[in-house]
């Protein structure tokens, strides 16, 4: 085998490796800590490229000491175009030792690209860890 050829078969070895590193994941979970809060909201962006997916969100969050019950989350959805909508919603309760709770199951996305959400929790102190997010594409099986 030439040089030249032996180079153009790594080149199509590499690429074909590459190429699934390219994917958006399935998956994603991002955690901001209190003190990392803008002013108490947490503000996370979403990439939500596929808009024929259904994905899932789930919130989960801990306490150092005492529990939390009925925490009221203030919610902000902002679309790539800048078009938004709010709405309130509540996590039973946020224990020491971790709570996750599913927000929504099967929202599609009405535009593609990278969505920003933004919660405010209410009524909460020092005692509260931060808050995370765990976004899911749905793989079709149902």
């Amino acid at each position: 085998m030439t040089r030249r050829r032996l180079g153009a078969v790594l080149a199509v070895l590499a690429l074909g490796l590459a190429l699934p590193a390219c994917r958006e994941p399935d998956s994603l979970e991002l955690f901001v800590r209190q003190d990392e809060a803008r002013d108490g909201v947490y503000v996370y962006s979403l990439p939500l490229k596929d808009t024929t997916a259904a994905y899932d969100f789930w919130f989960y969050s801990r306490t150092e000491h005492n529990a939390l019950e009925s925490l009221q989350l203030n919610i902000q959805w902002l679309a790539p175009s800048g078009d938004g909508f709010s709405e309130t919603v509540y996590m039973r309760s946020v224990e020491p030792k971790g709570s996750k709770e599913l927000y929504r199951s099967g929202m599609v996305p009405t535009q593609a690209g990278d969505w920003q959400l933004s919660v405010r929790p209410v009524g909460v102190d020092g005692d509260f860890l931060g808050l995370g997010v765990i976004c899911k594409k749905q793989d079709g099986t149902r």
